[in-house]
C-alpha cells in the first residue's frame, strides 16, 4: 500500500506544477490579448472647437507643406470663389481684380498662390441661401474647384446650422453633378458672444456635413479667433465681422495649407 506520506508528497507536486502552468498562461494571454481600452488619437487643434484644416477623407497632416514653393500658374487648379463680402472684399467682380481685403488674395499670389482665378460672385449681406441659387452660373465655364465662404449672415439673421448645410448641400449637389470639386470654409469669429456661440455651432455643423459627404474644409475661421478669451484676436477686425488684410492673410495661408496637400487639378 502507499503510505499516507506518499500520497502527501504526490498531491504536493501535483500542486506545484498546476501552479507553474496557471502562471505561464496568465503571461501568455498578457502577453500576446490585444488591450481593449481604446486608443487615444492625437487631438484636433481646438482653437475653435473644430478640426484643424484637413480635407475629409485624406487626413493628411499640415506639418512640412511648404507654403513659398513655386507652383507653375498651368499646374494650379482653376477655381471659382462664392460668398458674401468677406469674399468680396474690394474686389471688382466685373474685371476680376481681387483687392487685399478679400480673403482668398493671397491664393492667387503669383509666387506663393495655390490657384488661378476662375470667377468670383460674391456680394455684401448675402447668405447661403442666395449661395445655392448662383452656385450655376459661378462654375460657368466649369473650373476644377468651387470654393464657398458663406454663413457669416445666417448667423447674423439667426439661422440654424441645419439651415446652412442643407444649403451647402445643394451646392454640392451642384458641384457633383458637373464635375467640379468643392472646398467650404469655416467662419471667422464675432465679437459678440451670442453670435459667436453660434458661429462655433454652424462651423460644426459644417464639419460634420463635409466629412459626411467627402467636402474639402478649409478652416480659415481658427486662426482669427482667441483661444482663451473667444471671439477675433485683437487687431484682426475693425468693424467685429470683416477681416484686416492681416487677417485675410492668415485665412489664405491656412487654405493653402489644406490646398496644396490635395492633388494638382483637385
Amino acid at each position: 500500500m502507499t503510505s499516507i506520506s506518499t500520497w502527501s508528497w504526490r498531491v504536493a507536486a501535483v500542486a506545484v506544477v498546476g501552479l507553474i502552468l496557471l502562471i505561464a498562461g496568465v503571461a501568455t494571454a498578457t502577453g500576446s490579448t490585444p488591450s481593449s481600452a481604446p486608443q487615444q488619437s492625437a487631438g484636433p487643434d481646438d482653437a475653435v472647437a473644430v478640426p484643424a484644416p484637413v480635407s475629409p477623407g485624406l487626413a493628411v497632416p499640415n506639418a512640412g507643406v511648404d507654403l513659398t514653393e513655386y507652383i507653375p500658374s498651368e499646374q494650379r487648379p482653376l477655381t471659382a470663389f462664392l460668398g458674401d463680402s468677406i469674399t468680396r472684399g474690394m474686389t471688382d467682380t466685373s474685371t476680376g481684380v481681387v483687392g487685399e481685403h478679400s480673403w482668398f488674395y493671397g491664393l492667387l499670389d503669383d509666387t506663393t498662390g495655390s490657384v488661378r482665378l476662375a470667377s468670383v460672385t460674391a456680394e455684401n449681406g448675402m447668405s447661403t441661401s442666395w449661395m445655392a441659387g448662383q452656385v450655376w452660373s459661378t462654375m460657368y465655364p466649369t473650373p476644377d474647384l468651387l470654393i464657398v465662404h458663406g454663413g457669416t449672415n445666417d448667423v447674423s439673421g439667426e439661422i440654424t446650422p441645419p439651415v446652412v448645410t442643407n444649403n451647402l448641400e445643394q451646392i454640392r449637389l451642384a458641384t457633383e453633378s458637373v464635375g467640379v470639386a468643392l472646398a467650404v470654409c469655416t467662419l471667422p469669429p464675432r465679437s459678440e458672444a451670442a453670435a459667436d456661440a453660434r458661429v462655433l455651432a454652424v462651423n460644426a455643423a459644417i464639419i460634420e456635413w463635409a466629412a459626411q459627404n467627402d467636402v474639402i474644409v478649409l478652416d480659415t475661421g481658427s486662426p482669427l479667433r482667441d483661444s482663451v478669451m473667444g471671439g477675433w484676436i485683437s487687431g484682426y477686425t475693425t468693424d467685429g465681422l470683416h477681416p484686416t488684410p492681416e487677417a485675410a492673410k492668415l485665412m489664405s495661408e491656412a487654405a493653402a495649407k489644406t490646398l496644396r496637400q490635395i492633388p494638382l487639378g483637385v
